[in-house]
């Protein structure tokens, strides 16, 4: 299995809104304080984008923008618009979203506000991302994706889990929540797939996973990370010298190739250890440790904490 599809596999969303704003010229909201990932995708018309400490960016019908972790950015008709908190928007609606432990997954709201003029029509995400399913390769991504219609060879995908959510919206059958929530799943995992697949990148994990010697590599380390590797056999495995291979991997991931191996073997130790009732020294085992006392001093040094005291922290 490749990586991109190894972690969008393992992303664990536990809460996923989907809100449809009718907005109308002028207006303007910013996401200050909202901890939560969240997209929007415009529908109708076009609008302005202005993450914090970036150029306002103009987006249009058939463009989106992710912020795969949340972030503060304002959103508006015009980039000179005032600009008020988003809690403002949702107080003017009676049903909106006030926090996902007041919906259930896959719950709609729609929104109306806005000046009067001309209308614009966006359907937004709001997601939660258990933190111990977010893998190196997840928070490799940059705080904030755009996706133009013109240049997402995957907009096909997109624009058919659009409509389907606007569909299911109306037909207020048995399992709409169920279904929202599952297309809305497929439609975040669609368009993180096709930032990483249309953006370069020279450096950093999501270079590395297109690099054609050590793509190879990683994924050989992630299917056995218990397997006794060494320098050379991980150069072996990539097809390079064990000189040209270190240079490569350090040029590109700014890690050791042992130093990644650890990291890599500790995501999956938190994993196991949240998800699982093994003890930590099988554990230890199955992740390729010679014996429980080495693995406990990678873990300690990696999370702060002893395997024991993440595990009840993470109960």
């Amino acid at each position: 299995m490749d990586l991109l599809s190894e972690t969008l596999l393992s992303l664990k969303i536990k809460n996923m809104l989907i809100g449809t704003y009718h907005l109308s010229a002028p207006w303007g909201f910013s996401s200050q304080g909202f901890d939560y990932g969240f997209s929007f995708n415009v529908i109708e018309n076009s609008c302005w984008i202005t993450p914090e400490g970036e150029e306002p960016i103009e987006l249009h019908s058939g463009d989106s923008f992710i912020f795969p972790r949340g972030g503060p950015m304002s959103l508006s008709s015009d980039h000179q618009v005032e600009i008020h908190p988003v809690a403002d928007v949702w107080n003017s609606e009676e049903e909106s979203f006030i926090g996902f432990e007041q919906h259930p997954p896959g719950a709609y709201y729609e929104t109306h506000w806005g000046g009067g003029g001309e209308k614009t029509r966006l359907l937004s995400l709001v997601f939660e991302i258990e933190e111990q399913s977010r893998s190196s390769l997840f928070n490799a991504l940059p705080h904030f994706l755009v996706l133009r219609k013109h240049e997402c060879q995957e907009f096909h995908l997109i624009r058919s889990a659009l409509y389907a959510i606007a569909q299911e919206k109306t037909n207020m059958q048995p399992g709409e929540y169920a279904i929202r929530n599952h297309i809305s799943e497929a439609l975040l995992v669609s368009q993180l797939r096709a930032h990483v697949a249309q953006t370069h990148y020279s450096s950093g994990l999501l270079a590395a996973i297109k690099d054609p010697y050590l793509q190879p590599l990683l994924i050989a380390l992630h299917k056995t990370p218990q397997k006794k590797w060494s320098v050379e056999l991980m150069a072996k495995e990539a097809g390079l010298s064990r000189t040209a291979f270190a240079k490569r991997f350090n040029n590109i991931l700014d890690n050791t190739p042992m130093n990644y191996l650890h990291q890599h073997r500790m995501e999956l130790a938190a994993t196991k250890l949240k998800e699982t009732q093994a003890n930590v020294e099988t554990i230890a085992q199955d992740l390729g440790y010679a014996n429980s006392q080495h693995f406990r001093k990678h873990f300690l040094r990696t999370y702060q904490q002893s395997p024991s005291a993440y595990r009840n922290s993470s109960s």
